[in-house]
């Protein structure tokens, strides 16, 4: 018979905030197709089809709180039945579990580079059809739309449909096989394709090891997420009209190693069919090596620079003529709506977002015609900045009597 003893065992339940950057006003769209507002979400959030998350420490809580998820829904899907969350669930102290765990560490690495989240999911008494459809609707504002695991066209079509975003997609291989990378999605100026997959530590900052999930394995994830934080980091620092790639704010967070590193050769292909690659520079770090978007190669919206500068025009120049809808369209008018206009290209040109602009108001396109059938026509030429994708340097060796002029 074993000697009388005390058992004493430490149940650590805790988690480690991850440094995060600071706020962005960036407003990043995920819809969820893995019940994620049903096991994360609160009743308000499940009956108007999304929630929004404005810090990481405020997504981590979600993880751990004790309200009720959604009637009949099983938080992890597989693994853990145990209840454990105030009766309702393995939320937590497994974390994130089955066929939402996916997801979850997708908003939670958007989340680090410090811009708002909003999650559109299935809703329990509205919306009840999709998540991408609660997304679609423009009353939300976004400024970029991501996509994991769910199916990328339905990701892809909330940009185009909404033209007031852009939206940030795994290649066709999740970022596994980088000879095998193929744009996923539209082709089109609003949609980024991104090849990349990465490892990194759990909510407790280290290995996962449940044995459910895999014995001292790291947490693996698409890198569409960090792209769409790099966006937010980049509106942060500088302009939309600035590119979100390379090392000043192309830099991806929480990498322990990437999934497949390309070689040059696999990032020339990639980038010829418009594809960006994440790669891991030794000595250097993990950053997003590319900016084009899926429009025509001839075309400068190619470029994820000048995508955006479009949209934030079409945004801010729209505000601008809706204010004179029902107003006479005359001199006076036109003119007001110039001078507005005029005041935002020029504090868009002096913080280098674009070369030269022209705007035309008046008679000669605002013809009589055109004033009978109740319309007021603007137009508006721009010569948008570009991104340097590419850098020619020419060294040229001498002799020590030449004179260097």
């Amino acid at each position: 018979m074993a000697r009388a003893n005390v058992t004493v065992v430490i149940d650590d339940q805790s988690y480690v905030i991850p440094g995060s950057e600071s706020g962005s006003l960036t407003r990043a769209g995920f819809p969820s197709q893995y019940r994620l507002i049903n096991v994360v979400g609160n009743t308000a959030d499940r009956k108007r089809g999304y929630m929004q998350i404005g810090s990481l420490g405020e997504w981590l809580q979600r993880l751990t709180n004790s309200e009720p998820i959604a009637s009949g829904e099983t938080p992890d899907g597989n693994y853990h039945t145990t209840n454990v969350a105030g009766g309702t669930g393995s939320r937590w102290p497994y974390g994130p579990t089955g066929d939402w765990k996916n997801e979850w560490w997708a908003c939670h690495n958007y989340l680090q580079y410090g811009g708002v989240l909003v999650v559109g999911g299935t809703g329990e008494d509205y919306n009840t059809t999709s998540g991408y459809n609660t997304l679609k609707d423009k009353q939300i504002p976004l400024d970029v739309v991501f996509g994991v695991t769910a199916d990328q066209s339905s990701v892809s079509t909330i940009a185009s449909v909404r033209g007031d975003c852009i939206a940030v997609i795994p290649d066709a291989t999740y970022g596994l096989d980088a000879d095998s990378a193929t744009f996923s999605g539209t082709q089109d100026e609003f949609n980024i394709s991104v090849f990349g997959m990465k490892k990194h530590l759990n909510v407790n900052r280290n290995m996962n090891q449940n044995t459910q999930e895999g014995l001292n394995s790291f947490i693996e994830t698409n890198c569409a997420a960090d792209v769409a934080g790099c966006i937010a980091r980049t509106d942060r620092l500088s302009d939309p009209w600035i590119s979100p790639a390379g090392f000043k704010r192309g830099r991806i967070l929480d990498v322990v190693s990437l999934i497949d590193n390309p070689t040059d050769s696999q990032m020339d292909t990639m980038y010829g069919n418009k594809i960006n690659p994440i790669v891991t520079f030794p000595g250097e770090g993990t950053v997003l090596f590319g900016d084009k978007t899926g429009a025509s190669g001839t075309s400068t919206l190619s470029r994820i620079n000048v995508s955006r500068l479009f949209i934030y025009l079409k945004k801010h120049v729209g505000a601008a003529a809706r204010s004179i809808l029902f107003e006479l369209n005359d001199a006076t008018t036109r003119a007001s709506f110039v001078n507005a206009t005029n005041g935002l290209m020029e504090n868009i040109r002096s913080r280098r977002g674009v070369y030269d602009y022209k705007i035309v108001c008046d008679e000669s396109n605002n013809t009589g015609t055109v004033v009978d059938a109740n319309q007021f026509v603007a137009d508006i030429f721009v010569k948008p900045t570009k991104s340097v994708n590419f850098i020619k340097i020419t060294f040229t060796n001498k002799n020590t009597s030449d004179t260097l002029t």
